[in-house]
């Protein structure tokens, strides 16, 4: 059950709480002095078809209490108000974002208490306190009061023929043995009471509220599965003629690649509304970074979140589980691969473009493609549209001529579907030796400033050619698409 699901339980479980409570005293009236107990208790009960009897065992304001002293199995807290805050807090949390509502449910559960049955005594001649876990309590609860007086109950085992949620429980001063229902916040831990916000200290306005839009900046990779450090950066380009040209992010190192565009949306998403699955461990250890993969991280992601910088490790995913510690925290989060988009599984072939060439076709105003067989020479020329009469219209008209003679808009459309589809086989290969097998020069209309550009295609292997944009080794092509561009080309 997720804890959204599990706060309106535990709002619907504490208003029907409240109403046995009111019902209860009003047939109910107080213990008469004398009473053995140091804590506030209604004798009067009330019998159900099966012999049970139930009643208030306590029944204090929670603004009477100053502490609460919680000890179980995981952890050990002393709960307080918090005077800045007003909400309710655990000493030994101090500092860190956690599930203050949870912790509420410890404060009023601890003075407001309904038995369902009366089972016994501690001073019975033949009790044996293994026979309600009270050898071993599983809970331990001291409340001490403002007025100076305080109380403690004790929790064994689970009593049988109940909800999961139903213990055996005695209360200092008092002999008898109570059966009562506890919320399962009494026995957890660091894991339930840290919030499972990562990122929550990076999110805060200045007057504490939460920021409603998360914007990520610049990303940067590295790790196992990264040679170097892989830097990517948001692209805003409006230029038609720029390589980056409608990519919503670009790298700039190793190499200079669009971003393919689902592969950012994915990553940008996981960064901004990444949760925990779960805390994993609360002030780990070198040891217990080891176990956690986190020694030598697997991932590391280094990236601007609202202007602020955060790096973040991350361990292998093993069995749909990968761990997380932010730089200068320390919390290990376990993150559950299934809630993932794309961070349990980055390498720089997810994240580049695939198109081993790029080009806009409207920002061309020449193609030059020569080599093994072909020479293959388009111009473009255009002329603005006088019938545009809004900037939604098109405003140019094209014509194209291959080797000076005229061609169909249409037939370089073509071509340029081809030679913008050209898959990447593999990348960060080394510029290869000997002459380039085919060139291709692309020109640009005037108003967009830029030199050609130059690719040249080497031989890779049987079946691949390596591209050098600008002399600069990217990618593989397969053999397969250079001799159908090729073919392409000569039939234009």
């Amino acid at each position: 059950m997720n804890r959204k699901k599990r706060n309106l339980l535990l709002l619907l479980l504490a208003t029907a709480a409240v109403g046995v409570l009111f019902w209860l005293l009003a047939m109910g009236e107080s213990a008469e002095d004398g009473d053995d107990h140091d804590h506030e208790h209604y004798v009067t009960e009330t019998d159900d078809d099966a012999g049970r009897k139930s009643g208030v065992l306590l029944n204090y304001s929670a603004d009477d209490i100053k502490t609460v002293t919680l000890s179980n199995s995981q952890a050990k807290y002393t709960a307080y108000v918090n005077k800045e805050s007003g909400s309710v807090a655990f000493k030994e949390l101090e500092g860190y974002s956690v599930n203050s509502s949870f912790m509420e449910t410890v404060w009023f559960g601890s003075v407001q208490m309904i038995y369902q049955d009366i089972v016994g005594s501690v001073k019975d001649t033949d009790y044996n306190p293994k026979n309600y876990g009270f050898d071993k309590p599983s809970l331990s609860v001291k409340v001490v009061l403002k007025n100076g007086k305080s109380y403690t109950f004790k929790a064994g085992s689970k009593t049988p023929g109940y909800e999961n949620d139903v213990y055996y429980l005695t209360v200092s001063g008092d002999s008898n043995i109570y059966v009562c229902t506890l919320d399962s916040a009494f026995f957890m831990g660091n894991s339930y009471y840290l919030s499972d916000d990562i990122f929550s200290d990076y999110d805060s306005n200045e007057d504490g509220s939460k920021k409603s839009n998360i914007k990520i900046g610049n990303i940067t990779l590295s790790g196992k599965e990264f040679s170097g450090k892989f830097v990517m950066k948001p692209n805003t380009t409006a230029d038609m003629s720029s390589l980056f040209y409608g990519f919503s992010y670009k790298v700039t190192s190793p190499i200079s690649w669009p971003v393919k565009d689902s592969a950012a949306a994915m990553l940008v998403y996981d960064l901004q509304y990444l949760m925990a699955d779960d805390v994993a461990v609360l002030k780990p250890t070198s040891k217990q970074m080891k176990a956690y993969g986190l020694a030598s991280p697997y991932l590391t992601v280094s990236f601007q979140r609202n202007g602020k910088d955060v790096v973040m490790y991350c361990s292998k995913p093993e069995s749909e589980k990968m761990y997380a510690i932010l730089k200068d925290h320390d919390i290990i989060y376990q993150l559950n691969v299934n809630s993932l988009s794309v961070l349990h599984q980055l390498t720089p072939e997810n994240i580049y473009s695939i198109n081993a060439i790029s080009a806009t076709m409207e920002s061309l105003s020449g193609v030059k493609i020569s080599g093994d067989g072909a020479q293959c020479e388009i111009s473009v020329k255009r002329e603005e549209n006088q019938n545009a009469v809004a900037q939604s219209d098109v405003i140019y008209k094209y014509s194209v001529t291959k080797n000076g003679e005229d061609k169909t808009y249409s037939s370089f459309t073509k071509l340029m579907k081809q030679l913008n589809g050209s898959a990447i086989q593999r990348w960060n290969v080394k510029k290869p030796d000997g002459k380039p097998a085919v060139t291709i020069t692309l020109s640009y209309f005037a108003n967009f400033k830029r030199e050609p550009v130059i690719i040249k295609l080497y031989p890779y292997s049987d079946r691949e050619y390596a591209v050098v944009r600008d002399g600069c080794p990217t990618n593989t092509v397969t053999a397969t698409w250079v001799k159908q561009l090729l073919s392409d080309a000569n039939s234009l």
